[in-house]
């Protein structure tokens, strides 16, 4: 697409994800979001570790060709403000002070390593400047769940308003890896990645509550409702009844060479065997009866919150989490 003048600001959000690098170029008009223009280049960062904790050197030069790209990018656009945030891989790589400065030279701009607080803020703020406000009535409690590469958020709130971020070092890749790392899917191993995830979900605040209805801010929700309503199962509705039956067809699969040929959605989302446990365990943990999957998320969040800084009669952004005194949880 043809970058275009508009009387609108324009915004732009980078998200250096642990499995896919992303790019939106946005402005708000009229209260709502309008996308111009979106990048996506997979990575594979959380995949990438060498046994000391460090990311591969291939890794490193894919990320920042990838960066150079999107440099390119934003220089074409011309964005009022730009944020760039990465997230749980590169918390996590030993050499990320190494690889980080390279990042910002190769995308030009400044990057911001953040906590899975901020990461949950921002997602749930790009949720909820999406849902309508008839989503959650009268002020009710409202379960955003994201399963990110390397990382699980959960938030809980009311409208706008944040009550609290929990972040687990848990994630599709890293699950997918530890219990069907030679693409085998069976009834043993997937049992165990579910047994496993549950452990660490456990002592949540938010376990054992009963939720009617979660909301999915990520690829792995919205890939296996894709799958259910392609094969008619509850159209497309993710409930433990559900995912049971996702969770037959991929053992019928047998491989998770099989379970991308078999359906599309899944040779766009890697890792999803290990996807399906983790959300398989959070629906058995917390007692969510239904997870709905929302197409918005970290990037939507931070050009909204981009908009709200840059705009003094917007309503404010919260505050950014992970402060002293927040109600925020970290898993170590």
């Amino acid at each position: 697409m043809i970058p275009h003048f508009t009387d609108s600001p324009r915004y732009a959000a980078v998200e250096l994800g642990s499995d896919s690098f992303r790019l939106h170029v946005g402005r708000i008009e009229h209260d709502e979001l309008v996308l111009e223009a979106t990048l996506n280049e997979r990575v594979a960062l959380a995949a990438s570790f060498e046994d000391d904790g460090s990311l591969c050197e291939a890794a490193m030069r894919r990320a920042l060709g990838c960066l150079r790209e999107f440099a390119d990018t934003l220089d074409a656009w011309r964005p009022q403000a730009v944020r760039v945030v990465a997230t749980a891989a590169l918390r996590m790589a030993r050499n990320a002070p190494v690889f980080l400065p390279a990042a910002e030279q190769a995308l030009r701009r400044p990057i911001e390593l953040v906590a899975g607080g901020e990461t949950g803020r921002l997602v749930y703020l790009g949720v909820a400047s999406t849902l309508d406000a008839a989503d959650a009535p009268g002020g009710a409690a409202r379960l955003v769940i994201d399963i990110g590469a390397a990382s699980t958020e959960l938030v809980l709130g009311r409208g706008s308003h944040i009550e609290r971020v929990e972040s687990f070092p848990i994630g599709a890749v890293r699950q997918s890896l530890s219990f069907f790392a030679d693409g085998h899917i069976d009834a043993a191993g997937f049992d165990a990645a579910v047994r496993s995830a549950r452990s660490r979900f456990a002592d949540s605040v938010l376990s054992g509550r009963g939720w009617a209805l979660a909301y999915g801010a990520c690829g792995t929700v919205r890939a296996l409702s894709e799958i259910a309503r392609e094969d008619g199962i509850d159209g497309g509705c993710l409930s433990a009844a559900c995912l049971g039956i996702l969770r037959e067809r991929f053992l019928q699969a047998g491989h998770v060479a099989r379970v991308r040929l078999a359906w599309p959605a899944a040779a766009r989302v890697p890792h999803l065997a290990g996807g399906l446990a983790l959300l398989t365990a959070l629906v058995e943990e917390c007692g969510l009866l239904e997870v709905e999957p929302v197409h918005a998320g970290l990037r939507v969040g931070a050009l909204w919150d981009l908009h709200r800084r840059a705009t003094p009669d917007a309503a404010p952004s919260p505050p950014a989490w992970g402060r002293p005194g927040a109600d925020c949880r970290f898993q170590g």
